[in-house]
């Protein structure tokens, strides 16, 4: 379920939306406390099937995610005061969760974020309250579809206005000036991250993460004892290499973990986990001391020697555990925008990809001499589960670095979900990575690129 965060719909259930039981809903109906309000709308039946049933819902859902999100309630009755007053529910089944979903699809641009849960009542099975969350979005204002042109609905307390003609430009004015914003934090977290790096023989590839709706979490003694826990003298990358962390502490409204014998210094990998639910990651792509020519005078004038290998699996790492701290640590939900980029890159220390398996060979018609970036969007949940959406991203963000090499796509990985087995050498990755894809329901093939 999308992470909605509110601390005032948690407050009347006495839980996260995710997480509120049929009893705790039914505990608050009949208080004066649970009343449509901006972020909270009732409905006693499902909506109906006709045109305007139809509007009613993407109006209703459009609405919350262009003001400050929040949550309706199907099988809730309301009084004339708009607190809720009964809870007749409605008929729980997937087809009906795909019948809103389509509606919204159709009638809503652009989509956004939103989840629908089923919350059975426990003495009447079939039967219960059908919750649909929905994040304040970061793509306001949405449109509803209405006849040929669009009208954009906001919540008002406990009703519905429409947005006026400047205030639709204002808005997407808005839209855009957050879609700079995130990238702005990308470059800044991924900055601060490289700032520490040694890089004085080693080349990394570097992932940031910045949710389209921040998150936030308490920074306390007990949150840095826990990420010690689950960091300290712990390989980071989904399938290890023996690259371990030494340190883990905090810095400003930030987690900080790596490795090397330096607390200031990090060396092989590191990561930076903010508070909002943004985090940069880091992981080695090659040691240009061991790959340095022999006679070579300055030894890290050599070009970094990347194998594809270990930088789809520094990319997929990335992905899975700065969404895993989006989401659970931060509980930021929705999509969220990614950038990777391999540092350091210059003139006087080129790239060049290479591959292992076999006799190897350079892969890609050419070195690089400026740091290559990928950036692209993707569902913080597809990353932070193992399954073929954290290995559709990983593929897609990967190719984009692959393809500054002159290769196009991702030998190891497929943009469907699948994985190529007969790119992951044999000495050093391929059964780990079987062994993985078994687990996670992730299909491997023995496909090859013609």
């Amino acid at each position: 379920m999308v992470a909605l965060r509110s601390r005032r719909l948690e407050g009347l259930f006495g839980a996260p939306l995710g997480e509120v039981s049929y009893a705790q809903i039914a505990a608050a109906v009949g208080t004066d406390a649970l009343s449509e309000s901006y972020d909270l709308e009732f409905k006693g039946e499902l909506y109906g099937g006709n045109d305007k049933a139809r509007r009613d819902l993407a109006g209703d859902l459009a609405a919350l995610a262009n003001t400050a999100g929040g949550a309706l309630l199907l099988g809730v009755t309301e009084d004339e005061q708009a607190r809720a007053a009964e809870l007749p529910g409605v008929e729980l089944g997937d087809r009906e969760v795909l019948r809103i979903r389509s509606i919204v699809a159709d009638l809503v641009h652009p989509l956004p974020t939103f989840d629908v849960r089923q919350i059975e009542d426990p003495s009447t099975p079939g039967h219960g309250i059908l919750l649909i969350a929905v994040p304040r979005s970061p793509g306001a204002p949405h449109g509803v579809l209405i006849n040929e042109g669009f009208r954009y609905p906001r919540r008002n307390g406990a009703s519905i206005t429409y947005l006026t003609e400047a205030e639709v430009s204002a808005g997407y004015q808005d839209r855009f000036a957050r879609r700079q914003a995130r990238h702005d934090d990308l470059v800044r977290y991924e900055r601060d991250l490289t700032s520490r790096l040694d890089t004085s023989d080693q080349t990394y590839v570097v992932v940031t993460l910045v949710p389209d709706l921040s998150g936030d979490f308490t920074l306390d003694t007990k949150t840095l004892r826990d990420f010690r826990q689950d960091t300290l003298n712990k390989d980071l990358l989904v399938i290890p290499r023996g690259a371990y962390t030494r340190y883990a502490t905090v810095g400003s409204r930030r987690l900080i973990a790596h490795g090397g014998d330096n607390p200031a210094t990090a060396r092989w990998l590191a990561c930076e986990l903010h508070q909002s639910g943004a985090g940069a990651f880091a992981a080695i792509a090659s040691n240009r001391v061991d790959l340095a020519s022999p006679g070579q005078v300055d030894e890290n004038t050599t070009a970094s020697r990347i194998e594809d290998e270990d930088l789809v699996l520094a990319v997929w790492s990335g992905l899975r555990l700065l969404a895993r701290h989006a989401r659970d640590r931060a509980a930021a939900g929705g999509t969220a925008t990614v950038r990777a980029t391999i540092v350091p890159v210059t003139t006087d220390l080129p790239a060049e990809l290479r591959q292992p398996r076999g006799f190897g060979g350079t892969l890609g018609a050419y070195q690089v001499s400026d740091p290559p970036e990928a950036t692209s969007v993707f569902d913080i949940d597809d990353l932070a589960e193992d399954g073929p959406g954290l290995i559709a991203a990983t593929s897609t963000l990967a190719a984009g670095l692959i393809q500054h090499f002159g290769y196009p796509e991702t030998l190891q990985m497929t943009t469907d979900g699948t994985i190529r087995a007969k790119y992951w050498s044999v000495q050093r990755y391929a059964a780990d990575v079987q062994k993985w894809a078994a687990q996670a329901d992730v299909t491997v093939t023995d496909d090859t690129v013609e």
